[in-house]
């Protein structure tokens, strides 16, 4: 019964790290096409998420997936 339990909890974090991984590049993609069709953001606004964008590209590259989710959505939530 551990055994079994032990497998699971593996397959489980194994399953989410491919899900965070995959996640990074498809937030750039969205704050990409967002900045594109953005009209109603200040060039400081504009800069701060280009910054955040560049941060989380960082982070991904380097293998920080928690932080580059974080610094993306932070440049999403600036998208509105």
């Amino acid at each position: 019964m551990k055994k079994q339990a032990l497998i699971i909890l593996l397959v489980s974090i194994l399953f989410s790290t491919f899900a965070v991984a995959e996640t990074c590049p498809n937030l750039i993609r969205q704050i990409d096409e967002m900045l594109a069709e953005s009209k109603q953001l200040s060039a400081e606004q504009i800069n701060e998420v280009k910054s955040l964008r560049a941060q989380g590209e960082e982070a991904y590259k380097e293998g920080n997936k928690e932080e580059c989710q974080k610094l993306l959505s932070q440049a999403l939530d600036l998208l509105g």
